[in-house]
């Protein structure tokens, strides 16, 4: 009776880690494509350098427009998988909404993000934050992490592990948050 309780407990943990996606230390992906609110008491600071022109970024660069905010690394298996629907949603909402896409490399160096880049495009500014500091301000504990504002600029939702951004029901919950 013991061996076939613990048996079921231990098929029952790994059950419930293999459906939220837990990897190593990442943030569990994520399968209702819900985004949270975000109301930090100010926008966080994004100051980080722009991969092809070496030039510093803040968000006051992106002023006035709605922005997808995104943190990222090559070496994160959900990563590589949202980006290609994060390029998707980009191309079909910015031109209609100004919708505008950052993509903050987390920690890594500028070599190997061109390399992710050449087998996983990206349809936005590519940002790096080699110190990892920007990400710890904006309160992110695990990759991915999508952060939105609206088009005055003001923090509105979050998702943190893998989104599907294609998905119809994330496309209409994003789309007021980027109205203008």
């Amino acid at each position: 009776m013991l061996r076939r309780r613990t048996v079921l407990l231990r098929g029952a943990a790994a059950a419930v880690a293999a459906s939220v996606g837990v990897v190593g230390a990442q943030a569990p992906v994520v399968t209702d494509n819900t985004l949270a609110p975000w109301r930090p008491a100010r926008a966080p600071k994004l100051d980080a350098i722009e991969l092809l022109t070496a030039q510093r970024r803040t968000l006051a660069d992106f002023a006035g427009q709605p922005l997808l905010v995104n943190f990222w690394a090559s070496w994160c298996g959900p990563c590589r998988v949202e980006m290609p629907t994060l390029n998707a949603l980009v191309t079909r909402l910015g031109p209609s909404h100004g919708l505008k896409f950052i993509a903050v490399n987390h920690g890594e160096m500028p070599e190997r993000v061109q390399r992710f880049l050449g087998e996983v495009p990206i349809a936005g500014t590519v940002l790096l934050d080699r110190s990892q500091a920007v990400f710890k301000v904006w309160g992110g504990r695990g990759l991915p992490a999508t952060f939105v504002f609206d088009a005055m600029g003001l923090p509105r939702v979050w998702a943190e592990g893998e989104r599907d951004w294609s998905a119809p029901a994330l496309v209409a919950a994003l789309q007021p948050v980027i109205a203008r």
